[in-house]
């Protein structure tokens, strides 16, 4: 009787190994479900980050081109300026010189 006890038991012992095992890989299985959701999440949130720094490189190099437009209209303008300066400094020159005669 001995045998059969001792047999039983061993049964059990594995039975009890192999369930505690296969609980363990069912842990692991939704650890790796949600670590590969996570991986996922992940690769959204880069391919969105370099979409969104792709766009900002644009709007960058389209304001720096209007930059570039506005500073060459800004240097037209002072030079415009400065030639009415001249030109209204000669007329008051002018002016002062008529009233001298």
């Amino acid at each position: 009787m001995k045998k059969k006890k001792k047999g039983t038991e061993q049964k059990t012992l594995l039975k009890e190994a192999i369930s505690d095992i296969d609980k363990e890989l069912i842990r692991l299985s939704k650890e790796k479900n949600s670590l590969k959701r996570q991986i996922s999440g992940i690769d959204l949130s880069v391919e969105n980050a370099q979409q969104l720094e792709k766009q900002l490189q644009e709007k960058i190099a389209r304001l720096l081109k209007k930059e570039a437009g506005l500073t060459e209209k800004k240097k037209g303008t002072q030079v415009k300026m400065d030639r009415l300066a001249d030109k209204l400094g000669k007329i008051k020159k002018i002016k002062s010189e008529m009233a001298d005669i």
